[in-house]
C-alpha cells in the first residue's frame, strides 16, 4: 500500500463498526493526526479499552511527539492502572512544549492519589533535580500525615527549589502544624526559598513571612515585575488576616 493511502486510512474518522476491532497501536498512531477531534476520539477509545491499552500507552510516553505523550498521560490517568505510575512520574521532567506534558503528569499523579506516593517519594529522594520540585508539589497536594518525616528532611536539601517545594508540600500535606517546621526557612540564604516559604505561610494563615514579603516588594531587581505585585498581594492578605483577627502567629 502506498504511503498516501496509509495516511488516508490512519486519518479517516473511525466508523462505529470499527470501534471494537481497533488495536491500541492504531489508536496511538492516530494521536499524531493534525485533526484535534480525531486525537480526542482516539484518546477516548484508548481509555475505553482499559487494561489492554496500558502497555502501549506506557510505550507512547517515549514517542517523539509531545502531543502523543500528552494524550498518553491523560489516558493513563483516566484508566488508573498503577502500572502507569512510574512512567508518568518520569514525565514530570518533560520540558518540551512549555512543559505541557509535565504539567499534565503532575495533575494525573495527584488524581491517582495514595497509590502514586511511593513512586513520587522515590523520585524526590533519588530522581533527577528536574523532577523533584514537581514530585514534591504533587505529594503535597495528595497529602497525608505520613509525608511529614520525608518532607521535613528535605527542608535542608542542597537544591533551593527542593527546599521551597518541600516547605510548600508540608504546608499542603499537614496544614497549620507545618508552620513551626517551615518558618526557619524565612532566613534561607536563597531569596526564592524565602519568598516561597513566606507564601506558604500566608496560605496557612500565618503572618510570619511579613518581613520577607516586604523585602520582596522592595527588591530592586523585581521592581515593576511579577514578584513585586505578588508580594504586595500577599501583604494585603496578611493585613486582612490581622484585621479580622484570624492571623496565626
Amino acid at each position: 500500500m502506498r504511503e498516501a493511502e496509509r495516511g488516508q486510512r490512519r486519518d479517516r474518522p473511525l466508523r462505529s463498526a470499527d470501534m471494537e476491532q481497533v488495536r491500541p497501536e492504531i489508536l496511538i498512531a492516530r494521536l499524531t493526526s493534525p485533526n484535534e477531534s480525531w486525537r480526542i476520539e482516539a484518546e477516548a477509545r484508548l481509555i475505553a479499552l482499559g487494561e489492554a491499552a496500558v502497555e502501549p500507552l506506557i510505550a507512547a510516553l517515549h514517542h517523539a511527539s509531545p502531543s502523543v505523550r500528552l494524550h498518553a498521560v491523560h489516558a493513563l490517568a483516566r484508566i488508573g492502572d498503577v502500572r502507569g505510575i512510574p512512567v508518568v512520574v518520569g514525565a514530570l521532567g518533560d520540558s518540551e512544549n512549555l512543559g505541557a506534558v509535565a504539567i499534565a503528569a503532575e495533575k494525573a499523579l495527584v488524581e491517582w492519589g495514595a497509590p502514586a506516593k511511593p513512586a513520587l517519594l522515590d523520585a524526590v529522594l533519588n530522581g533527577p533535580d528536574a523532577i523533584r520540585p514537581r514530585a514534591l508539589r504533587a505529594l503535597g497536594r495528595i497529602g497525608g500525615e505520613d509525608l511529614e518525616g520525608p518532607l521535613t528532611e528535605l527542608l535542608t536539601h542542597e537544591v533551593p527549589a527542593v527546599r521551597t517545594q518541600a516547605a510548600s508540600g508540608l504546608a499542603s500535606a499537614i496544614g497549620p502544624r507545618a508552620i513551626e517546621l517551615i518558618a526557619p526557612l524565612l532566613s534561607d540564604p536563597d531569596k526564592w526559598v524565602r519568598y516561597g516559604v513566606a507564601e506558604a505561610l500566608v496560605g496557612l494563615g500565618s503572618s510570619r513571612g511579613e518581613a520577607v514579603l516586604r523585602e520582596a516588594a522592595a527588591d530592586p531587581e523585581e521592581q515593576g515585575q511579577h514578584t513585586q505585585f505578588w508580594a504586595e498581594d500577599l501583604l494585603d492578605k496578611i493585613d486582612e488576616l490581622k484585621r479580622t483577627g484570624q492571623a496565626r502567629p
